[in-house]
């Protein structure tokens, strides 16, 4: 809280103290309801509670019979959604400091469905409405109305002011979250009834008042009345602040010199509503990521099944015995013209080497025949010790690459197995 702001409120509150002992002795203020001191120094009608309502009331009555009288108060309503909230409050002389089975909604905690419209209830109410309620006949949702024993307003305008030099209207919003003034004073001799919004900047009230109503309203007003204020809320949550007030017996309309406007707190959050969006946010996070996961991971998957090559029962015994498309490109020289041989059943056949243990081996002893190889393939004839021999002395060597001779059908090639070791060149 800033110096200047803790000033404002010490000068504030002594001036409004030094006003009231002017005026008359306010006394003490009297909660009820969702109603409580707020830790800035502002009276808070209501909270974050839905429909709830919340009252504040003097201890002590105002003798108003017959007489002329004025009230001021600066207030302001912080909305649960920007520019969005309910009911609404109301400055109230009551005949009596409590008001028993009141409703919340849009009764403002100032009467219920049965007492609304008594003429029994002397009341006088001047409401700052921010919810349109059409069984009221509402202008809008942002208005002010002079009420008596009732919640349909004898006189209602939108809220706003008109200005002083030029006469304009200039609209103010109920639920901006700015402090505010309204003043509200009744000429007994006139029977005129005038209410005045205006913004707390303005150290004079407007000369135009908002609302004008011609009216006695003696017969409404009792011996003894108390001056309070009243609120409620409904679905949509919203906190009514009445910042300070003053009264007195007469018309008046005391300056206000403030010099720094206090900013009103901002509606809290839940922190339900914070932990939910913080998990909404982790979990949106941990799907994208195992989303994106698994998309690489069906990617890879993919590439790897075009290419892998499918082994046969008896490749998973000895071992595969095949040869990828790279292999054979570079065995045939990129399949060169040169590299053919001829045309088989299944297409053209190509010359190739590829390296091998016993490919093209030099020593013909060692160097089976075809024939021999294709009974070593079938099971027919098993391979001989001097085979076995270099089999095994190459993969100790780690089976140098030796130019082998192959026959090669291009239609084929990408499933064709070979059996390097036993594929002899020229035969």
């Amino acid at each position: 809280m800033s110096r200047e702001f803790k000033l404002w409120k010490i000068v504030l509150i002594l001036f409004f103290t030094l006003s009231s002992s002017t005026y008359h002795s306010n006394g003490k203020l009297i909660l009820e309801g969702s109603a409580t001191f707020d830790s800035s120094g502002f009276t808070k009608l209501t909270n974050t509670s839905k429909h709830s309502y919340g009252h504040v009331f003097n201890s002590n009555p105002v003798l108003f019979k017959n007489s002329s009288f004025n009230f001021h108060f600066h207030f302001g309503i912080v909305p649960e959604h920007n520019h969005s909230g309910t009911h609404g409050m109301t400055c109230v002389l009551s005949p009596t400091r409590h008001l028993p089975g009141v409703s919340s909604d849009q009764y403002l905690g100032l009467f219920n469905k049965t007492t609304d419209g008594k003429t029994s209830n002397n009341i006088i109410a001047i409401e700052l409405d921010i919810h349109k309620d059409e069984e009221f006949g509402d202008l809008d949702d942002n208005h002010v109305g002079i009420n008596i024993n009732g919640l349909r307003s004898v006189i209602s305008a939108p809220a706003g002011y008109y200005d002083d030099n030029d006469g304009k209207f200039h609209n103010l919003s109920l639920v901006s979250g700015k402090v505010m003034r309204l003043s509200i004073v009744y000429s007994q001799p006139d029977e005129q009834l005038n209410v005045t919004l205006s913004p707390a900047e303005f150290s004079e009230t407007p000369l135009k008042p908002l609302l004008s109503l011609k009216r006695d309203l003696s017969p409404y007003i009792l011996e003894e009345m108390y001056l309070g204020f009243t609120a409620s809320t409904g679905s949509v949550g919203a906190i009514h602040y009445m910042l300070n007030s003053v009264s007195g017996p007469e018309v008046d309309y005391p300056s206000f010199d403030i010099s720094v406007v206090p900013t009103l707190p901002l509606y809290p959050k839940k922190v339900t509503d914070k932990t939910r969006i913080v998990l909404a946010a982790c979990l949106i996070l941990a799907m994208t990521v195992a989303f994106v996961t698994s998309l690489i991971g069906f990617f890879f998957y993919m590439r790897h099944k075009k290419v892998r090559e499918v082994l046969e029962e008896w490749e998973v015994q000895y071992g595969p015995h095949r040869f990828a498309y790279k292999e054979l490109f570079n065995a045939t020289k990129g399949f060169k013209e040169k590299q053919i041989l001829g045309s088989g059943g299944f297409g053209q056949v190509y010359k190739g080497t590829l390296p091998g243990v016993l490919c093209s081996y030099q020593a013909e002893s060692v160097r089976p025949d075809m024939s021999a190889v294709m009974r070593i393939l079938n099971g027919v004839l098993q391979l001989p010790d001097n085979l076995l021999d270099v089999v095994r002395a190459e993969r100790l060597r780690g089976q140098p690459e030796i130019s082998m001779g192959m026959l090669l059908d291009m239609n084929s090639m990408s499933t064709l197995p070979f059996t390097n070791s036993f594929i002899s060149h020229g035969r």
